[in-house]
């Protein structure tokens, strides 16, 4: 393994830790580092597998850590951390990586990547929700919340939604800043990284 792969997969398992910041409470909610990984993962792995595997394999087990030890009140027995949904949009933001990202990483395409990586993860998840699929990987606190299968109820679950699009728009400029200026940094300074 190439140090740049092995320094690549570093900064994802500090992602995967960063997760744990929610612990520190509920206004924490939503600050979390995944989808600055995927777009970074994706930007900088040299091949599409390798930046989907390892983006898959991350969340994956940050969700064994998390709905296991953290929230297992939740869960009906162990949780295997595979939500499939979540997954899905995961690895479209790390393609969009990919594609926004991989031959020079400029101001301009850093913002509009990362806007739409939370703007598209934000009305893609929500629209889930909406239509109640399963598999969402979100554990159901109390009596489940069903949305009106209406234009009213959709626009009803975006505004549940909206709280916790603050954190997420905070939290993907700051991760992926220290992701994306912490290796380009590091690339000036260890030729291997290049």
């Amino acid at each position: 393994m190439s140090k740049r792969t092995l320094t690549l997969i570093c900064i994802l398992l500090l992602a995967v830790a960063s997760r744990l910041l929610i612990l520190a409470g509920p206004a924490w909610a939503n600050f979390s580092p995944i989808t600055s990984m995927a777009l970074f993962a994706g930007a900088y792995f040299s091949s599409k597998s390798q930046s989907i595997s390892w983006t898959i394999l991350s969340i994956w087990l940050a969700n064994l850590v998390l709905n296991n030890l953290v929230y297992p009140q939740y869960y009906d027995g162990f949780s295997f951390g595979f939500a499939p949904i979540h997954m899905s949009l995961f690895v479209g933001i790390s393609l969009l990586g990919t594609y926004m990202l991989k031959n020079k990483i400029t101001a301009l395409n850093f913002v509009t990547s990362n806007l739409a990586a939370v703007i598209g993860f934000f009305l893609l998840s929500n629209f889930a929700v909406w239509l109640n699929l399963p598999s969402l990987g979100t554990a159901i606190v109390g009596d489940e919340l069903v949305y009106s299968k209406d234009w009213n109820g959709l626009m009803q679950c975006y505004a549940m939604g909206l709280p916790f699009l603050k954190n997420s728009l905070v939290s993907q400029f700051l991760f992926s800043g220290i992701f994306f200026g912490g290796f380009e940094l590091l690339k000036k300074q260890v030729p291997a990284l290049r």
